[in-house]
């Protein structure tokens, strides 16, 4: 303008500096004025919550195992290790959501078990844990052990609250890492599947990272309710993992503990 220099500053597509100020691309988070934008606090979550993620142990029944050891389903991440007295024991995750000691898990973790065991975090003994239900075709099972004084449980969200690009969560036992945590979005919601004889209708998609060991694990929100269950992943590439809808979990838990199951148990965060 007539060579008079302004204080106007144009942005650029990779954003910037020019003339002294600051530029950001479209889309990125802004922040009233005097106001920084603040990230999300992971750490609150996973120090309120991961003493509910448990560490599942199962004894297979040989006879039933035998002839399919090696045909496990496709893109399950779970993992078969041989604990010290040279039995094969498969290592899941699961999850508190009823202080009455109910834990959730995949159904192909605890499948064809003789013994299911329960490793808390900070506990150096497995305790003995009993199935009180499960579905095969949506692949969810609930286990119960002793409920003990004070548990910290995680409580079940809703999927219609469920938004595409917000932050997650999981939580798990990869390669029995026990309590291991990564972080993503949900990247896509609605993904049907079917893995083997298994139907798994409305599965969230996510970029954080779910390993072998992980199935079974909750996948959190930053409000700290479980949106899904972490099942499976995507063997040819990095970046795609599949949890169980929290809706489908919700409705199999009617169907496996009936009049047990109000829905709406109220869990206190502190």
């Amino acid at each position: 303008m007539n060579g008079r220099k302004t204080g106007a500053t144009r942005a650029t597509a990779g954003g910037g500096r020019r003339g002294g100020v600051t530029v950001r691309p479209a889309g990125w988070p802004t922040a009233a004025p005097g106001r920084r934008t603040a990230f999300p606090d992971f750490v609150t979550i996973v120090d309120r919550f991961r003493d509910a993620v448990v560490n599942i142990e199962v004894i297979p029944d040989e006879g039933r195992m035998r002839g399919r050891t090696h045909a496990l389903p496709f893109g399950i991440p779970w993992d078969i290790r041989p604990d010290h007295e040279s039995r094969a024991v498969n290592i899941g995750t699961g999850f508190l959501f009823d202080p009455r000691g109910y834990i959730l898990t995949n159904e192909h973790v605890i499948h064809d078990a003789r013994e299911v065991r329960v490793l808390r975090l900070g506990k150096d003994r497995a305790v003995p844990a009993r199935l009180i239900g499960a579905n095969y075709e949506h692949d969810i099972a609930v286990l119960k052990v002793a409920p003990r004084k004070g548990v910290r449980v995680l409580r079940l969200g809703r999927s219609k609250n469920v938004q595409v690009g917000e932050w997650v969560l999981a939580i798990g036992n990869p390669l029995g890492l026990d309590n291991s945590v990564t972080v993503g979005i949900v990247s896509a919601k609605e993904r049907p599947m079917q893995i083997g004889d298994r139907t798994y209708p409305h599965l969230l998609q996510t970029d954080a990272a779910i390993n072998r060991g992980n199935s079974g694990g909750p996948l959190i929100n930053l409000r700290g309710e479980v949106i899904g269950i972490n099942t499976a992943v995507s063997q040819s590439s990095q970046g795609i993992g599949f949890a169980i809808a929290v809706d489908v979990v919700r409705d199999a838990l009617q169907g496996m503990l009936g009049a047990d199951w109000t829905g709406s148990r109220t869990v206190p965060h502190d």
